[in-house]
């Protein structure tokens, strides 16, 4: 079997905490419901438009102006859609760099430029970017796909210039990584809060435990 030199990781749920209803609540003050747009592992509406790079930042906050009704200000509007991000706890971010030390590190992500920018926070760890964590980024709004496409996973085995199976997917969706799987990629389930962690062993190698789930 040919062992993952390359590992790809999502961003929200499986690196990064997530509080839909944190959200939800803080759209919900302001007096738009949120709920019909908003899902764990993809969006709908003008959230999905955004997260394909189809939709400004100034267009997504005009939308929600026009559904509400309301003279909501871009900044309130913004504010409480970074609601949905929490933090990447530290015992995370360590890991990543152990993992570096052994392989090509890489992220794959549905998401927008509004919760990346928190990204980039997130990622400013003990002096740190995020490129002292991945090698490369694959982001939805920028590539203008989304997870399950199956040529969003084209795309990055073309910019990786690898053979599919050479890449480990990790993602808190069954059905992203049934997507990677069939584009020959292997795939891990990584549900919410760290699960990932368990796949490794302490210098940040796939421990046995992983190889058995490939």
């Amino acid at each position: 079997m040919t062992q993952p030199r390359i590992l790809l990781f999502d961003f929200g749920g499986v690196l990064v905490n997530l509080d839909k209803e944190r959200c939800i609540s803080a759209f919900e003050h302001l007096g738009f419901n949120l709920r019909p747009l908003i899902g764990t592992y993809a969006q709908n509406g003008i959230l999905a438009s955004l997260e394909r790079g189809e939709a400004t930042v100034d267009e997504f906050c005009q939308a929600v102006r026009q559904a509400s009704n309301l003279p909501l200000a871009n900044n309130d509007i913004v504010e409480a859609w970074k609601k949905f991000l929490v933090d990447v706890p530290p015992i995370r971010l360590e890991m990543l760099l152990k993992l570096k030390k052994h392989y090509r590190m890489a992220l794959l992500s549905n998401t927008n430029v509004i919760h990346w920018n928190m990204g980039l926070e997130f990622f400013a760890y003990k002096g740190l970017s995020v490129d002292n964590f991945f090698d490369h980024k694959f982001l939805s709004y920028e590539m203008h796909l989304e997870k399950p496409q199956p040529e969003i996973f084209e795309s990055v085995v073309k910019s990786l210039q690898c053979q599919p199976e050479e890449i480990l997917f990790f993602d808190d969706s069954e059905a992203n990584c049934q997507a990677a799987r069939h584009c020959g990629l292997k795939a891990l389930l990584a549900p919410a809060g760290g699960e990932w962690l368990n796949y490794f062993d302490t210098e940040g190698r796939l421990n046995d435990f992983a190889r058995s789930k490939i």
